[in-house]
């Protein structure tokens, strides 16, 4: 049965389904419609749905899959990789110069960057809810923050930085070479120079 497909569907994608899925499995979308009805799903954005008894609902995970070309940056980033404790007031994504965010800007704290620089160091991390989702690494991350240093908090600073280097998968060499990229090399070793001297 149809819906029996549907929910084995939501099953494997830890309460997702989208309108492509269904369309790919020949499903015709009523059948969406008709457990949107029942209270089965939720629609979540276009083309996206929820399955409201999985309760894990994951904002980060929905957000990307709406808007594909963000890229969790800056303080959102900090926070997925263990770099700060601190929730941000609001999630900040990362587009290329030129990409039309106005469908989401007032949901984000969108950044604009060249696009030569837009693919440098994108990874994937899993949130706390289990899903995948496309975030700039520790060192892209420890870049922009630097970049961006006088708009960033000091206390959350310092701390980033602090995390950084305690961790145990860290790449000193990938963070100089990024900051080569980004024109920030004396900015970076400074930092370096000081707290290696603490």
């Amino acid at each position: 049965m149809k819906t029996d497909l549907i929910k084995n569907i939501i099953k494997e994608n830890n309460g997702i389904i989208t309108a492509r899925e269904i369309k790919s499995h020949n499903i015709d979308s009523w059948y969406l419609t008709d457990m949107i009805r029942k209270g089965e799903l939720e629609r979540v954005s276009r083309g996206i749905y929820f399955d409201p008894t999985f309760n894990n609902f994951d904002e980060l995970f929905f957000l990307q899959k709406q808007y594909g070309k963000c890229i969790y940056s800056y303080q959102t980033a900090l926070l997925l990789h263990g770099l700060t404790d601190r929730n941000p007031f609001i999630n900040e994504v990362t587009v290329y110069q030129g990409y039309n965010a106005w469908r989401f800007k007032n949901k984000v704290n969108v950044h604009q960057i060249k696009k030569d620089w837009y693919q440098i160091g994108i990874t994937y991390v899993d949130t706390i809810m289990g899903n995948t989702v496309t975030v700039y690494d520790m060192e892209r991350t420890i870049c922009d923050i630097v970049r961006d240093r006088k708009k960033q908090d000091p206390e959350i600073f310092s701390k980033a930085w602090n995390l950084y280097l305690k961790k145990q998968n860290k790449n000193i060499w990938r963070l100089r070479e990024y900051a080569e990229i980004f024109g920030i090399s004396n900015q970076i070793e400074d930092i370096l120079k000081i707290i290696y001297n603490e």
